[in-house]
């Protein structure tokens, strides 16, 4: 069975943190220290345990040419830490 990479199946024992950064709000060094220093919007997702212990991290970029949307970036960042979790 395939596991589908959504919110809504995130393991009881799991939570979320997930935080927006983008040109008008976050400083050079801390989109230096993702590698993402050519584009306007991130959103970075970590998947932490009951010991605060990060267990997967997912990152969707926004492209020069994308409408920024933190649902979208929200579903791809959360998505792609839960694939590192199960992988």
């Amino acid at each position: 069975m395939q596991t589908k990479f959504i919110e809504g199946n995130i393991p009881d024992h799991l939570r979320v943190h997930v935080v927006y950064l983008h040109e008008g709000r976050t400083s050079r060094n801390q989109l230096k220290k993702i590698g993402q220093t050519n584009t306007r919007y991130v959103t970075i997702a970590k998947l932490k345990d009951q010991d605060d212990n990060i267990v997967g991290e997912g990152l969707a970029a926004c492209s020069q040419g994308d409408n920024p949307s933190r649902k979208v970036g929200r579903a791809v960042a959360v998505g792609r830490a839960l694939q590192e979790y199960y992988a």
